[in-house]
């Protein structure tokens, strides 16, 4: 049977992979999250084998048409994967039953979504064989090259290259990544001529890819909301930054015989609760030595009061406390026990969440460059639930490297 799929993808691609009982082949340039968690769990729960192909060009990444962490995900989760330059071929086939073949062509300019078309083969057994020859063929010249299969080490260095092209991203010139990975299967394929490389790139910025798009509409970002405020607080001063390499110290005060562990601040903060959050940043530089806020632990605060001044003894003991007079107890801190650089850089949960870093943008999709400039001149921001889930999981590996050194008020 061959079902054309115009309106009715999402819901049939769903079928597919609920249906599946021994084998997924995949070819996609693009890859999101959500696809890959979806795919991911579909084959941890049939036992099922799965073989991936796609495009592995880090334009595509700053583009958010490809994702590492799916590609991380996959390969974590014992699925193969392979990547193949100038990589534009899509088919989905599941088990020898299924194959959705479609899409190809798609532009942003050239088409809408009310008339997008794919076909769904279904029991049509000659043309399937042919799509897992065409398939196991590719498979067989990928490894006949060598050069195109994903390990851990290839995504670490796709990883360090994107991060390293992240504040590139940033400037109002566009400028433009030519690191690609991955098997060149013929002569043509070889993108040696820095020509052909940006014609190639010219024509995957003006691709999309149907299937996935579909799974990255599931990705609508609801705010996740606690009953506390969560604060991102800046720690040291722009034009005296704290060492990099050295561990972050949080600031402690004897008051009548009892230590108090303090966040400081240049003005009143009544907006403080009682058991708010506070994440720790570093006015410092990151592993690349880019200055920046960096992450570096957590904790909750006791909530604000008047009487938060800082006395002649503490102005004594800490002379910067003339500039920031005002204060709040943290309760409890842990503090990742590594150099300030080890811990998680700001521009990082920007690029993952944009402007749902923040309670005040949450839902604008702005850009990274808006973002990158909201904190400028702040003590603190409040952070989205989103970003405390995002920053918690960072922290909590950071927190198995490394451990944690704890604080706790006397009060």
């Amino acid at each position: 049977m061959i079902e054309l799929l115009t309106d009715n993808h999402f819901d049939r691609i769903l079928d597919l992979f609920d249906g599946v009982k021994r084998e997924i082949k995949i070819i996609s340039p693009f890859l999101t999250l959500s696809m890959a968690e979806k795919l991911c769990s579909t084959v941890k729960a049939t036992d099922s084998t799965c073989t991936f192909i796609t495009r592995l060009y880090l334009e595509d990444m700053i583009a958010k048409a490809n994702s590492i962490d799916a590609l991380e995900l996959l390969i974590n989760s014992g699925i193969t994967v392979y990547a193949v330059k100038k990589l534009h071929t899509k088919l989905y086939l599941f088990d020898h039953d299924n194959a959705i073949l479609g899409s190809a062509n798609f532009t942003n300019g050239g088409f809408k979504s009310n008339i997008e078309l794919s076909l769904l083969l279904s029991k049509e057994e000659p043309i399937l064989a042919e799509l897992h020859t065409y398939f196991d063929d590719m498979v067989s010249k990928i490894k006949s090259v060598g050069s195109g299969l994903v390990t851990s080490d290839i995504i670490k260095d796709a990883r360090d290259a994107y991060a390293r092209l992240l504040p590139d991203k940033k400037r109002p010139m566009k400028t433009i990544s030519t690191q690609m990975y991955g098997a060149a299967l013929d002569k043509w394929s070889e993108l040696n001529r820095t020509e052909d490389i940006l014609q190639e790139l010219e024509k995957c910025s003006k691709e999309s890819d149907l299937v996935c798009s579909l799974f990255k509409a599931t990705e609508v970002v609801t705010q996740i909301k606690y009953p506390y405020n969560i604060w991102l607080k800046f720690d040291g001063e722009s034009d005296n930054r704290l060492a990099a390499d050295s561990l972050f110290t949080v600031t402690s005060v004897s008051e009548s015989g009892k230590t108090l562990y303090l966040s400081n601040y240049p003005f009143k903060v009544h907006s403080i609760k009682e058991d708010d959050e506070i994440y720790f940043a570093a006015l410092s530089a990151d592993k690349r030595g880019k200055n920046q806020p960096v992450i570096i632990g957590r904790g909750h605060l006791a909530a604000f009061s008047d009487s938060n001044h800082v006395s002649d003894a503490m102005v004594q003991q800490y002379s910067w406390m003339e500039r920031y007079p005002w204060y709040c107890v943290i309760k409890d801190c842990e503090i990742i026990n590594a150099p300030i650089k080890e811990g998680i850089p700001l521009d990082s949960v920007w690029d993952a969440l944009g402007s749902d870093t923040y309670i005040a943008s949450f839902g604008r999709k702005e850009s990274i460059q808006d973002v990158s400039i909201k904190h400028h001149q702040k003590a603190h921001m409040r952070l989205s639930g989103n970003a405390k889930q995002y920053i918690d999981k960072k922290l909590n590996e950071l927190k198995m490297a490394y451990g944690i050194v704890t604080y706790q008020s006397i009060t």
